[in-house]
Order: C-alpha cells, then sequence, then structure tokens
C-alpha cells in the first residue's frame, strides 16, 4: 500500500489514530542541527515522516529524509522512541505520534542551499540557541531537540 495514511483516513476521517514516523538528527561541523520549515504548517521541524505498510522506520527514516532535503543519510544511531504525544494536523486531522528518532550523517557532500519543494520551505542548521526562539511544528520535536542538546533522552515521552 502506497499511501498508508491516505488509506486509514479514507477509513476513520479526521479521528484520532496512531501513527508512526522516523526522523533524523543531522549535525554540521559546528554541531548546529538541521531542520526544515514545513510547508504544512510554516514550522520548523526535523526531516522525516511517516511510515508505510511493508517499510522499517530506517527504510522510512531514508526515504523522507531524502525526500525532504535532497540529503542520503544513513543512521548511525537510535536516540529514542517518542510516545506521548498529540499532533493535530493543519488539516484537522490529529494523531498520536510515534516519533522514532535517529542520529544520521550524509552518505556524501550536500548543499542545503535553494532546496525547496512540496515538504520543505526552506532548510537551515540551528544552534541550541538559535532553536529555542524559533516556532517549532510541535511539542514533541521541541522535547526531542532538547534531549538530543542535553545528551539525555529520558524514556517515557
Amino acid at each position: 500500500m502506497s499511501d498508508y495514511v491516505s488509506y486509514i483516513r479514507s477509513k476513520v476521517g479526521q479521528d484520532s489514530i496512531l501513527l508512526p514516523f522516523a526522523s533524523g538528527i543531522l549535525t554540521d561541523n559546528a554541531g548546529q542541527v538541521l531542520l526544515q520549515k514545513r510547508a504544512d504548517m510554516n514550522k520548523w521541524g526535523l526531516p522525516g515522516g511517516c511510515m508505510e505498510l511493508g517499510e522499517s522506520s530506517v527504510d522510512t527514516l531514508i526515504r523522507e529524509f531524502y525526500e525532504e532535503t535532497g540529503i542520503k543519510v544513513v543512521p548511525i544511531k537510535l536516540l529514542n522512541v517518542y510516545t506521548n504525544f498529540e499532533t493535530i494536523f493543519p488539516n484537522g486531522d490529529r494523531a498520536q505520534t510515534v516519533g522514532i528518532i535517529y542520529e544520521v550523517k550524509s552518505t556524501s557532500p550536500f548543499d542545503i542551499h535553494g532546496i525547496k519543494n512540496d515538504e520543505t520551505l526552506e532548510l537551515a542548521f540551528f544552534s541550541k540557541d538559535d532553536i529555542k526562539i524559533l516556532e517549532l511544528a510541535t511539542r514533541q520535536h521541541q522535547v526531542i531537540i532538547e534531549d538530543f542538546f542535553s545528551g539525555e533522552f529520558k524514556l517515557g515521552h
């Protein structure tokens, strides 16, 4: 099934569902984190997306990261799984999102300048202090990024 979310939504409408996501944290040489300005919310978040049926979380991570950034990555470490967040999307769809978060590295040189597509308005690297003043897509993204910079990944989020 190539579009699992659309299929499920055709059955349940906008009711709350569980949605598994895989996202990656890519840093530059200065330790800044790559964020994507999302087209659906016009807010910043981590590159990644929803799993399709038959995909592993790693397959999802690699596919979604490339679709949104043009950067080919591989996971180097599973950081945490975040399960206790509800997202209300701009179209009114509700979901309890399960975020599987990896630290990633690029497999080749890349350039983020001018990257724009259906899902991404802009890409940029941000420091911990810079991120504090950004409007992030969700509270889940905020907690993930805070955990990353603190180096403490609490269980039970």
